[in-house]
């Protein structure tokens, strides 16, 4: 029992808002300890995981760097970045991404998920608009952002994977399909999924924007609205 205390620490390091690296390390250790594991043992034990799982070792590589990157500067960059675009509002910056990243997982071009890119990266970005205008951020519309982000993401893993023929769910939906007695080509439970991706595409980045525009609305007024050219 004593060794579940690892999650305790994840729990309550994730809802302190504590840095991902610190957070699984201090819980590696603390359930290392609890279940009276040894250095050695923990050490082999990690590094058989690394070995059969490779997709593991390269979330860690991809956390370490993350945090390495925030250390020096990276949210200070893009948001600096950021500030310098003219008309950019936060809703179009999280909708452009959530359909890049639709298009990027149907051809398998990974750009990262929330921990190694959205948080060190776009928020960091999306905030920078807001603070660009001189204004406070909203503790209500910084959560909403965070809420936008993992709603597109979930929602473009969704629908850009059933877009790859050789995925996983795609032959899935054929074996399940082969069990019926039917059998049918990936290719086809492809084309009959483009329409439906696309609609929910357009869905996705339209609902992103009316939220966001109501949540800009509610804490700013107008003061994030593009400024109208001098005639």
């Amino acid at each position: 029992m004593l060794s579940l205390l690892g999650v305790l620490v994840v729990i309550v390091g994730f809802a302190l808002k504590l840095q991902p690296i610190t957070i699984i390390f201090v819980s590696t250790i603390v359930t290392a300890v609890c279940g009276q594991i040894p250095p050695v043992e923990l050490l082999e034990l990690i590094g058989k995981t690394f070995v059969a799982n490779r997709n593991q070792l390269i979330t860690i590589i991809l956390m370490i760097l993350t945090g390495t990157l925030e250390r020096n500067g990276l949210k200070e960059a893009g948001a600096e970045l950021i500030k310098k675009a003219k008309g950019l509002t936060t809703g179009m910056l999280i909708a452009v991404w959530g359909v890049l990243d639709q298009i990027f997982i149907i051809f398998k071009i990974p750009i990262g998920g929330i921990p190694s890119y959205v948080r060190p990266i776009l928020m960091p970005m999306t905030l920078g608009i807001i603070e660009s205008k001189g204004l406070e951020v909203a503790p209500e519309h910084e959560e909403t952002i965070k809420a936008l982000y993992g709603k597109d993401y979930n929602m473009s893993n969704f629908f850009g994977q059933c877009l790859f023929s050789a995925n996983a769910s795609v032959l899935l939906i054929q074996s399940t399909i082969a069990t019926v007695g039917l059998e049918v080509d990936v290719m086809q439970i492809v084309a009959v999924q483009i329409p439906v991706a696309l609609f929910a595409m357009f869905i996705n980045a339209a609902q992103t924007l009316i939220v966001d525009s109501r949540q800009c609305k509610k804490h700013y007024g107008n003061a994030l609205k593009p400024a109208k050219a001098a005639k």
